[in-house]
C-alpha cells in the first residue's frame, strides 16, 4: 500500500471502518501501520533511509508483545523532533579509535539511529577484529535493547547494548537517587529459529512502561522495589514512579550498574553520571555502548550453535519448566506475523491527523501540547 493510497482511504472514511476498537485501542495490519509510520516521520523531515530505520526497530520491538516501549511511544519521539529536541538527521562524527574500539558522538540523533549505527560498527569491527566495541555519546532514548541485539545475532555475532542515564536508581540505606538503573540486553543464536534473548536493566522495574502499567489496571507492585517520594517502601506504581526504584541484588546490581556507567559515559567522552556539562560543553547525557563478539570467531558458526544449544538444553533439563529469555518474544513475533495484526492506541492516530492535516509552520511546542490536550492524550510525567 502507497502512501498516497494510505491517505486517500483514511480521508474516505474507509480506514476508520476497517479498525476494530476496543477501549481506545484499534487494530491494523502491519503495512498500514508501516504506512502510517512513514507519514509521520516524513512530516519530521526525517530522510527516507532514516525512516526505514526508524520504522524497522518500532516494527521489530512491536512484534514482541511487551506492552510497552513500542509502537505506542512513536508519539513523543516525533514530538521532541518537531519541538526541536532531538534530530530526525543526525551526522555522526568520530571521536576516538584503537583497533576493534570506536567512540562516536551521536549528534543528538534520535536513539533508534544512533544505536542502529553503534550496532552496525560494532559488528564490522567484530569481522575484522573478532570483537567489536562502539561508544556513542550524544545520543537519546533508543526504545529498547532487543531491536540491536537482535541486529547482531542475526550477523553472527553476540550481541550487547548497554545505556546510560540520568541518576535513576537508588540504594537501600542511603537517601535519594546514586546511577542510573543502566538499561541492557543481550542475544545470540541457536539450533533453534529463535534467539536467546534479554532485555531489560539493572532496576527491580525499568520504569514508566511496567509502572504505568501497573498503576492503569490498579496493581500493587512489590514493596521491595523502591520506595516513595516519603522515603518509605511502597506497593503504589504512581508513588513509586515519583520515588526511587532500587537495584536487582541490591548491592550486586547497584556495583554493575557502576561498571555500565563506566563502559558508556566514561569511556565514550560523555557526561558522567549526573553531569550537566561534559566534555565540549555537551549536555545530553545518554551514551550507548554496542558490543559485538564474532561467534564463529574461535569455531564454526555450526560448532557455535551446537554448543549454544547445549547450554539452553542442559538448562531445561535441570528446570523442564524454566523459561528460556527471548522464547516469549518468539512466540508472540510468530502470532503477530500470523495474524499480520497490531494493535495500537488513540494516541498515535491523534497524532497522525494532526501532522497530515498542518503545515510544517505550525508543529511547535505550544500547537503540539494543544494537540496532545485537545486529543485527550495524557502527557506522561516523564517526558514534562
Amino acid at each position: 500500500m502507497t502512501r498516497a493510497n494510505f491517505r486517500k482511504i483514511e480521508m474516505q472514511g474507509i480506514y476508520a471502518n476497517r479498525i476494530e476498537r476496543t477501549d481506545k485501542q484499534m487494530k491494523m495490519c502491519f503495512e498500514e501501520l508501516e504506512c502510517m509510520i512513514s507519514e509521520v516521520l516524513t512530516v519530521t523531515g526525517m530522510e527516507e533511509e532514516n525512516i526505514r530505520i526508524v520504522t524497522d526497530v518500532y516494527i521489530a520491538q512491536t512484534k514482541r508483545g511487551i506492552g510497552h516501549h513500542d509502537i505506542n511511544d512513536i508519539v513523543w519521539r516525533v514530538f521532541r523532533i518537531l519541538s526541536g529536541g532531538i534530530k530526525a538527521n543526525p551526522s555522526y562524527k568520530k571521536l576516538s579509535s584503537y583497533a576493534s574500539m570506536e567512540s562516536w558522538d551521536g549528534d543528538n540523533g534520535t536513539g533508534e539511529l544512533t544505536c542502529t549505527f553503534a550496532m552496525k560498527r560494532a559488528v564490522h569491527l567484530a569481522g575484522q577484529y573478532g570483537m567489536g566495541l562502539c561508544m556513542m555519546r550524544n545520543s537519546n532514548h533508543y526504545l529498547a535493547s532487543a531491536p540491536y541485539t537482535m541486529l547482531a545475532a542475526k550477523s553472527g555475532c553476540i550481541g550487547m547494548i548497554i545505556a546510560k542515564d540520568v541518576p535513576s536508581m537508588g540504594m537501600p540505606g542511603h537517601e535519594g537517587k546514586v546511577v542510573g538503573h543502566s538499561p541492557n540486553g543481550y542475544a545470540f543464536t541457536t539450533d533453534e529459529d529463535w534467539l536467546v534473548m534479554f532485555d531489560g536493566c539493572l532496576a527491580y522495574v525499568s520504569g514508566h512502561g511496567n509502572l504505568n502499567q501497573a498503576a492503569e489496571q490498579g496493581k500493587a507492585v512489590p514493596g521491595w522495589w523502591g520506595v516513595g517520594p516519603d522515603g518509605a517502601p511502597t506497593t503504589d506504581p504512581t508513588a513509586l514512579l515519583k520515588g526511587t526504584r532500587y537495584p536487582i541484588g541490591e548491592h550486586k546490581g547497584y556495583a554493575y550498574a557502576i561498571l555500565c556507567e563506566l563502559l558508556t559515559g566514561v569511556l565514550g567522552m560523555g557526561p558522567i553520571l549526573d553531569q550537566t556539562d561534559g566534555p565540549d560543553g555537551l549536555k545530553n547525557n545518554t551514551t550507548h555502548t554496542a558490543i559485538a563478539l564474532k561467534a564463529d570467531a574461535l569455531m564454526s558458526m555450526e560448532t557455535f550453535n551446537n554448543r549454544s544449544s547445549l547450554l539452553i538444553d542442559r538448562i531445561r533439563n535441570r528446570a523442564p519448566d524454566i523459561r528460556i529469555p527471548g522464547y516469549r518474544s518468539y512466540e508472540s513475533e510468530k502470532t503477530h506475523t500470523k495474524s499480520n495484526v497490531i494493535e495500537i492506541n488513540d494516541n498515535l492516530m491523534a497524532l497522525h491527523r494532526f501532522l497530515t492535516t498542518k503545515r510544517p509552520a505550525d508543529f511547535t511546542y505550544s500547537s503540539l501540547t494543544a494537540m496532545i490536550e485537545a486529543a485527550g492524550i495524557k502527557m506522561p510525567e516523564w517526558f514534562l
